[in-house]
C-alpha cells in the first residue's frame, strides 16, 4: 500500500513539471536579436619613420632674396720700404738704356711724336703731356728725331714712379749737342713748363761730364698754391754721342725727400746705351 502511494506522488510531480514546462517557449536562433559586437578602442599608435637613401622630391615655394649691393674690399697697396736694404731690385734693359728698379713696381712703354708750339704769358704748351707723362721738354727740336720713346716705371701704391724719355740726335748732329752745365737752363725748363712756378723751386744742381757723356741733376719742388703743387721730382739727365736721355724719378712733397734713397738707388744704377 505503500510503495502504491509513493509510486502514485511521484506520478503527480511529474505530471506538474511537463505542465510547467510546456508553458514556456523556447526561441529559434532564427528568432534571437542580432548582437553587434562593440568595436574595439584605438590604441595608442607610434609610428616610427626611418631614413632611407632614397631621396624625396620636395617642391618648395621661395620668394626671390632682395639683392644687396655688396662691396669687395679691394687690397691697399704696400708703399715701398723707406730702407733700400728691405727692397728687392730687378734690372730692366732695352736698346737705349738698363737700370734697377724694385720688383714691386709696373713697368710699362709708349712712344712720343713731337709737334710745335708757342708759348704765351698766361698759357703753356704740352701741358696734357706733362701731366701724363713727365715735366719734360716736348719742344719740336729740329736736332732730334721725332719719335721719342718713354719708358714708366710705377710704384704699386701710384705715389712714385720714374719716367726714362729718350729722344734720338739727327745723323748731322750727332757728337754735336752739348748739356748746358748751368743751372739757368734747368730753371729756364721748370718755369716754361709751369707758368705760376719760379725758378727757385730748382734745387740739389749736380753737373758732370765723363768722355763724350754729360750728366746734370736736380730736384724740383712745386711752391703751395700753385696749380702744379704738390708735384715734386727730381731729374737726371744725359746727354751721349747719338741720344738725349731724361729720367725723372716724380713723387710729392711729401715723399720726394722721404724716399731719396731709394731715388738714389735708382739714379745710380742707370747705365745709357
Amino acid at each position: 500500500m505503500e510503495k502504491g502511494c509513493n509510486f502514485f506522488i511521484l506520478l503527480l510531480l511529474l505530471s506538474g513539471f511537463i505542465a510547467s514546462t510546456g508553458c514556456t517557449s523556447l526561441q529559434s536562433p532564427e528568432d534571437k536579436p542580432a548582437i553587434t559586437p562593440a568595436a574595439p578602442a584605438p590604441a595608442n599608435i607610434t609610428i616610427k619613420i626611418m631614413a632611407t637613401n632614397a631621396t624625396t622630391a620636395v617642391t618648395t615655394k621661395t620668394t626671390p632674396a632682395t639683392k644687396k649691393n655688396i662691396t669687395t674690399a679691394t687690397p691697399t697697396a704696400q708703399p715701398d720700404p723707406m730702407d733700400v736694404s728691405q727692397v728687392r731690385f730687378v734690372r730692366y734693359s732695352d736698346n737705349d738704356f738698363s737700370l734697377e728698379y724694385p720688383s714691386a713696381w709696373t713697368v710699362t712703354n709708349s712712344t712720343y711724336a713731337a709737334n710745335s708750339c708757342v708759348s704765351s704769358a698766361v698759357k703753356r704748351c704740352y701741358q696734357k703731356e706733362i701731366k701724363t707723362i713727365g715735366p719734360f721738354d716736348f719742344n719740336d727740336d729740329s736736332r732730334l728725331k721725332k719719335i721719342s720713346r718713354i719708358i714708366t716705371f710705377t710704384s704699386a701704391d701710384h705715389r712714385q714712379k720714374v719716367v726714362a724719355f729718350t729722344s734720338d740726335f739727327l745723323d748731322n748732329t750727332n757728337g754735336n749737342y752739348v748739356l748746358n752745365p748751368s743751372i739757368e737752363w734747368c730753371k729756364d725748363l721748370v718755369t716754361a713748363n709751369f707758368v705760376d712756378v719760379p725758378g727757385s723751386a730748382v734745387g740739389d744742381y749736380q753737373y758732370s761730364q765723363s768722355g763724350s757723356t754729360m750728366t746734370s741733376v736736380y730736384t724740383v719742388t712745386m711752391p703751395k698754391g700753385s696749380a702744379a703743387y704738390p708735384l715734386a721730382y727730381a731729374m737726371k739727365n744725359f746727354v751721349t754721342i747719338h741720344h738725349r736721355y731724361y729720367f725723372a724719378f716724380i713723387s710729392d712733397t711729401d715723399n720726394l725727400e722721404k724716399y731719396h734713397n731709394l731715388r738714389d738707388r735708382i739714379f745710380s744704377s742707370i747705365t745709357p746705351e
